[in-house]
């Protein structure tokens, strides 16, 4: 059935999309173009859309679609509702609670004690995260910094173990990648900071096999050095290798492993997308070994991304396969 309100508005071409951000809304524009499939924007300074094919159509608005239940976004988006949901499903998650003030980390510490993550309850793409903190001083800077990003802070216990990243089309489609830190070896004679120029010179003349991003110098990073006792202006031992970074969004690498994924991670994928009612869903795991399930090894769920997650990297690993999932959505999406 041919939707009224299109009669009435311009069908975007290439010039408009140029104009677009970035993410996988503008993935998913790119898709369309190159596909000839009619995109409609409804309001001129609003980021939503009609996509049309033949006489399917979906709506757009940034990580919204017709097709996705906004209660299972708001779930998925808090921090402490995603852990007890999985709870719920019978999947693992790091112990942890919700406080509000400073006055607070003394009786937090004191219940989960360290090493332990501070988060902003609301935070994207690691935001105001800390991980493995081991002392007050690091922990009191690390909770004034993801105030900064929300009013209700998560402190939970840090767990060690490989990150991955699992992305879930509710058509039944997936991709894995092990996301590793980008790391600086020492010298005995280079700054921190002199290291990581050195090696971002060196990944720009990589071809594949190189970063998505070069590794940037952010207040993340001096957490991070801090949690390991170092700074931007310390001499890195000889031979010592530290991270700089918690993944491939902050200058880490992208290794496909979804051919090594346990079919465990494959049904956790369908539960939490089918559960809340998402076209999508990005799901970050700790785990020692992604070929066994998280209750053989003590592995967790860190939290799930419902809104749109990235999937470039999918299509762009550092190493592996690449797995482009956009034409996967799209065909879910018209649907």
């Amino acid at each position: 059935m041919e939707l009224s309100i299109i009669k009435n508005l311009k069908k975007m071409g290439v010039d408009d999309f140029k104009k677009m951000g970035q993410g996988t809304s503008r993935e998913i524009l790119r898709y369309a173009i190159e596909n000839k499939l009619d995109i409609y924007r409804v309001f001129d300074k609003k980021n939503i859309f009609i996509f049309k094919k033949e006489s399917n159509y979906f709506w757009i608005n940034r990580a919204l679609t017709s097709k996705t239940n906004p209660i299972g976004v708001s779930i998925a988006k808090n921090k402490h509702l995603a852990k007890e949901f999985l709870k719920k499903l019978e999947y693992p998650v790091a112990d942890g609670m919700i406080i509000y003030s400073e006055k607070e980390l003394v009786d937090a510490i004191k219940k989960i004690s360290f090493p332990v993550v501070v988060k902003p309850l609301g935070s994207a793409e690691g935001e105001g995260i800390t991980i493995n903190i081991n002392n007050k001083k690091l922990l009191v800077d690390s909770f004034k910094v993801a105030k900064k990003f929300d009013k209700k802070i998560l402190i939970e216990k840090y767990i060690p173990g490989d990150y991955y990243r699992i992305t879930y089309i509710a058509d039944g489609s997936y991709a894995a990648t092990k996301n590793l830190p980008a790391y600086i070896t020492g010298n005995g004679k280079k700054t921190i900071r002199e290291l990581i120029k050195t090696e971002n010179k060196i990944n720009k003349e990589r071809q594949k096999g190189g970063r998505l991003k070069k590794i940037s110098i952010s207040e993340k990073t001096e957490r991070l050095l801090a949690s390991e006792n170092y700074n931007l202006d310390s001499v890195l031992e000889e031979d010592k290798k530290i991270p700089l970074c918690f993944s491939g969004f902050d200058g880490g690498e992208y290794i496909n492993v979804t051919n090594e994924i346990h079919p465990y991670f494959v049904k956790m994928g369908k539960d939490i997308v089918s559960t809340l009612g998402l076209p999508i869903v990005g799901i970050d795991i700790i785990s020692p070994d992604i070929r066994k399930p998280l209750t053989e090894n003590d592995g967790i769920i860190i939290e799930i991304n419902g809104t749109f997650p990235s999937v470039q990297f999918h299509g762009n690993p550092t190493q592996g396969e690449s797995i482009y999932l956009i034409p996967n959505l799209m065909n879910y999406l018209f649907s």
